[in-house]
């Protein structure tokens, strides 16, 4: 599977001054990697710029 690079966007109330990071993924790529619509996923912090994506089995708990 090859490697990403995506943008850490902005979202939030520019107004309020309460703007926050947000990662959006889409892409048939997550399916082949094992994401399916409407499947669920467990995100994890394993470092300091690092996150693990895991995909979730109907069986685990969400």
């Amino acid at each position: 599977m090859n490697a990403r690079n995506i943008k850490v966007e902005k979202t939030g109330d520019y107004f309020y001054d309460k703007v926050k990071p947000a990662i959006r993924l889409k892409g048939r790529w997550l399916e082949q990697a094992g994401f399916p619509p409407n499947s669920h996923a467990r995100i994890t912090v394993l470092a300091d710029g690092v996150l693990q994506i895991q995909a979730i089995t109907p069986s685990q708990p969400v």
